[in-house]
């Protein structure tokens, strides 16, 4: 069992100077199970445009005893300066009014607690191929909000706080060497969320796709790989706006904003070339770099014919360094788009 407590001084183009307290608790068992036999995290942070949030969670491989992998969290958070731009499909946002006013910001709460379960299709787990089926119980509202507000104004959903409680169902195949640090195979996630009438605010469905894919490119001195990443989210009925498929900022169209394009269907994808460079000595640390390209678009459900035309596309580069254990990495990237660039410093790689 590792038990490794993080301080975390970090920084993020869309939410400032992040300041966090983190505990990760890895439990390997006896039979060095892969990825971990359970995982552990405990979380605090506080950023300065005035959010803060707490986390717990655990995942556990092999929970009870049995063939199943049940993942379960708790969530809080409260911000000062959230941000939403509307249907971007349909109006882009007005980026001079965004930089010099607060119309498009606000004040909220939120709260979730969510379950997931995956279970093998057959009795062996060596194919990769799991069903999974869970649930989510998410409250979010904007507070302390004037009516002069974007949000108020053009009467976003959601605007007056909103409940969900989602039921999900999906199948994911899981061909990757490492869940944390891949260098070949492939992971692919696809399946249904479900708000059902009377127990939730709004009445929708969101469908998704996500394709992963891995392989070595260079093995010398060096060990160079591609990582390549494919997603698509659809929704049909009512959503608030913090249900509403997005892209930009960290993971999707690096180098644009935290949610710069947001309608009723997101597509986006990215490559990148990953290298871990030099092992220190006598040490667990290890030190990489990648450089990536990010695109993407949304679009409506009424606007299905552009879903392949005026992409958004980004560029960029950063570093990694891997400490206390191959599966703990640290990372920092830089993006750079049309719209200006964007600084990521976290943990893990963004896919």
């Amino acid at each position: 069992r590792n038990f490794i407590p993080i301080p975390e001084f970090s920084f993020n183009t869309d939410f400032g100077v992040k300041v966090a307290a983190e505990a990760l608790i890895y439990d390997y068992g006896y039979d060095a199970t892969d990825p971990f036999e359970n995982y552990t995290r405990y979380r605090v942070s506080y950023s300065t445009i005035g959010a803060f949030s707490l986390l717990a969670s655990n995942d556990d491989v092999n929970a009870f005893d049995s063939n199943n992998r049940i993942f379960y969290y708790a969530f809080a958070s409260r911000n000062l300066s959230d941000y939403f731009f509307g249907d971007t499909d349909i109006l882009d946002y007005d980026e001079a009014r965004y930089d010099t006013s607060e119309y498009y910001n606000f004040e909220m709460i939120r709260a979730e607690v969510g379950g997931l379960m995956r279970t093998p299709i057959n009795s062996s787990k060596k194919d990769g191929v799991e069903f999974k089926k869970g649930a989510l119980f998410i409250f979010e509202k904007p507070v302390n909000q004037s009516e002069n507000k974007f949000i108020s104004s053009a009467n976003i959903d959601g605007n007056e706080g909103a409940f969900l409680s989602v039921l999900e169902i999906g199948v994911i195949l899981d061909k990757r060497d490492s869940e944390f640090r891949p260098v070949r195979g492939y992971f692919f996630d696809m399946g249904t969320k479900y708000a059902p009438p009377l127990i939730s605010t709004h009445h929708g469905m969101h469908n998704y796709f996500t394709a992963y894919g891995f392989a070595p490119v260079l093995n010398s001195f060096i060990n160079i790989s591609l990582a390549t990443r494919i997603s698509f989210l659809n929704t049909v009925g009512d959503k608030p706006y913090w249900m509403t498929p997005s892209i930009g900022g960290t993971g999707t169209l690096r180098g644009f904003i935290f949610r710069r394009f947001s309608s009723d269907n997101a597509l986006s994808y990215s490559a990148e070339l990953r290298g871990w460079l030099f092992k220190i000595p006598n040490s667990s640390v290890e030190l990489g770099g990648q450089i990536f390209m990010d695109g993407g678009r949304v679009f409506s459900n009424n606007n299905w014919d552009s879903m392949l035309t005026e992409h958004k596309f980004s560029l960029g580069l950063g570093g990694v360094i891997s400490i206390f254990t191959p599966d703990f990495i640290m990372k920092a990237e830089v993006g750079f788009s049309e719209d200006g660039s964007g600084i990521y410093l976290g943990t893990g790689y963004s896919f």
